[in-house]
């Protein structure tokens, strides 16, 4: 396929299948993260390095974890993810930090939405 050619569109099932496949993959970084005691912050700051490495489950928790702390959505959510990529990148301390800081923040709310759902395991919806 060369650049000028159009990606093919995937059908309905093959979307709800990698999302599947995604969701799984986003329980399991959650279940490692708990059976390891992880602490939060430890996460959040694993979560964003491999969120700036392009790794799609990790992209993945951090958009819904960035979600959770400002109620950003949209674009104006993909907006700020990249400004926050492209400081991280530029090598911006306190932009690295507020993005830790964010998805921290994020992974409590998500923990206490998960107490009061009862389900006993982490979720990320919507992705």
């Amino acid at each position: 396929m060369t650049t000028n050619e159009p990606i093919p569109e995937l059908t309905l099932q093959e979307k709800h299948k990698q999302l599947a496949e995604l969701q799984a993959e986003v329980n399991t970084i959650f279940a490692e993260a708990i059976s390891n005691k992880v602490k939060n912050v430890d996460f959040a700051t694993e979560i964003w390095v491999n969120a700036m490495l392009e790794k799609k489950p990790y992209v993945a928790i951090a958009c819904r974890m960035i979600h959770h702390s400002t109620n950003f959505l949209g674009d104006e959510l993909l907006q700020f993810l990249r400004f926050l990529a492209n400081k991280t990148l530029e090598k911006d301390a306190s932009s690295v930090q507020w993005a830790v800081d964010l998805i921290n923040q994020g992974l409590i709310i998500n923990n206490t939405l998960k107490e009061d759902n009862k389900n006993g395991q982490f979720e990320v919806q919507n992705l």
